[in-house]
């Protein structure tokens, strides 16, 4: 679908339908108002009937009879006017074209009012292609009744605006397209992405965005010491692989920033196996990967003037002969043993490798994602991630970053005492507690890795699929949280 911007009239645009949005309780702003004397006070009419009140993300449809090209006119509630924020306009954004999609349309523009700000610009361009995404790929039956829009149009009435709004809409697109090649990856069945092709997709994006990509093969893990990762992937006949991608700005001096992302192309708990039941979701274990490749294709297209740098550590979980036991002890890539208690929490072991790893950066801050623990969902729903880490002025500006995207954050506190629930009789360190606590047990175990740097840890167990009660984020399948979060952390160190 294409996103773009465009100066002109709307009563001679040709799309199928114009949208406005309406403040409730408040009179029509200038293109509203321009659109109700076209159509001979049919807006106002609908209002004063009582049928349309503008509240948040209520819509109506009007026929316009000829009195503009258009043969429609959207209308969708934008709210109190002293309220609006971008999450309102995302929201309203999301609901109308997704109305309009599942109408037939296939062309629609969106008058916006003079001055609109490029954050708002921003906002309704994410959402709209967000709200519209669909994952069809292994469908063969019912594609005939599938409907698409073609175009988006962002109608502006002078040079002024359209400047800024360009310039909005321009991150709004990048940033969704982003989201969304997160999402199509979560949602890739087990079998269409292995460790290997998760990496060949890594490859390829960054060829396209222009960022500089490594991949370690399972010779050179073994070379290079990582351990942990492959102790995870010894049950299965998939390789792992680690993958390395590096925005490089112009320059010397430039500040270092990483995103790490657990990549468990399956997770059947290996020889801890998981419930038949437990196990039907486990294509989304790599979502924290997912948020990050999706983040470092939209940073190669925005190209901050920062050293950003994603690290994947991928692999399988399975039970065979040759895998993982519970008792065993595996040496991590930065030195510390572990002992295995249990082989269904794997996540923390290929990220203990990926953050010691990252140490040689010497990143400013390193933002790990993982969907890490089912018990951060008995803590905090569906609504917001788990946060933990050992820098307040990091976290202080990821719950920044969380608060502008609405991918929302909440802190759990990583007292030392939380330390001797993992500590273990024969290695440094255990990969289960006692079974309280277990969200913040996961950060604690991830702490004793992530030495030398500031660091924060995101669980996104309950964010990263099946989140529902938003237009713009699906109800079923992969959200593509974290995304959206991570490139604002981004744009916002450099402003």
């Amino acid at each position: 679908m294409q996103i773009d911007v465009k100066g002109g009239d709307f009563r001679t645009e040709t799309a199928d339908a114009i949208v406005f949005g309406i403040f409730e309780g408040e009179p029509l702003v200038s293109v509203a108002e321009a659109a109700d004397t076209a159509t001979n006070g049919a807006i106002s009419e609908l209002i004063d009937a009582g049928d349309f009140k503008g509240e948040h993300k209520q819509t109506a449809l009007l026929y316009t009879r000829g009195a503009i090209t258009a043969s429609r006119i959207a209308l969708v509630g934008l709210g109190k006017n002293e309220e609006l924020d971008p999450e309102k306009v995302r929201q309203a954004a999301g609901k109308v074209v997704q109305e309009l999609r599942d109408l037939g349309l296939k062309t629609i523009a969106i008058a916006l009012p003079p001055e609109t700000p490029p954050e708002i610009a921003q906002a309704a361009a994410e959402a709209s292609r967000l709200a519209l995404y669909q994952f069809n790929e292994h469908k063969t039956e019912g594609l005939d009744k599938v409907k698409s829009l073609d175009s988006i149009t962002f109608l502006v009435t002078d040079e002024a605006t359209r400047s800024m709004v360009e310039g909005g809409v321009a991150i709004g697109d990048a940033v969704a397209t982003g989201t969304n090649l997160a999402r199509d990856l979560s949602n890739q069945p087990p079998n269409h992405l292995t460790p290997t092709m998760l990496a060949d997709k890594a490859v390829e994006v960054a060829n396209e965005v222009g960022l500089k990509c490594e991949v370690f093969d399972l010779a050179q893990l073994q070379e290079k010491g990582f351990r942990t990762l492959l102790g995870v992937s010894q049950g299965s006949i998939e390789e792992p692989r680690f993958i390395v991608l590096e925005h490089i700005p112009d320059g010397e001096g430039k500040d270092t920033v990483a995103f790490v992302g657990k990549a468990i192309t399956f997770d059947s708990g290996g020889l801890s196996l998981k419930s038949g039941s437990g196990m039907m979701d486990m294509k989304h274990d790599m979502s924290g990967a997912a948020a990050v490749l999706g983040a470092m294709q939209v940073v190669g297209v925005l190209k901050p003037d920062l050293h950003v740098v994603g690290l994947i550590a991928a692999s399988e979980n399975m039970p065979s002969a040759t895998a993982q036991r519970p008792g065993d002890v595996v040496e991590s890539y930065g030195g510390k043993t572990i002992e295995i208690l249990n082989t269904d929490a794997e996540g923390r072991l290929v990220l203990a490798d990926a953050l010691g790893y990252a140490a040689q950066y010497n990143p400013k801050a390193a933002i790990d994602l993982a969907t890490l623990t089912g018990a951060v969902i008995t803590a905090l729903g569906t609504i917001a991630c788990g946060m933990m880490g050992t820098d307040d002025a990091v976290m202080d500006k990821v719950r920044s970053a969380a608060e502008k995207t609405h991918e929302r954050v909440w802190e759990l506190p990583l007292w030392d005492d939380y330390d001797e629930l993992i500590k273990s009789d024969v290695a440094d360190v255990k990969n289960i507690g006692d079974g309280t606590a277990g969200t913040i047990v996961g950060g604690a175990f991830l702490k004793k890795f992530a030495e030398g740097y500031p660091w924060v840890h995101l669980d996104i167990a309950g964010t990263a699929w099946d989140v529902k009660g938003s237009s713009y984020v699906p109800s079923k399948g992969g959200t593509g949280y974290g995304v959206r979060l991570l490139v604002q952390f981004a744009r916002d160190w450099t402003s």
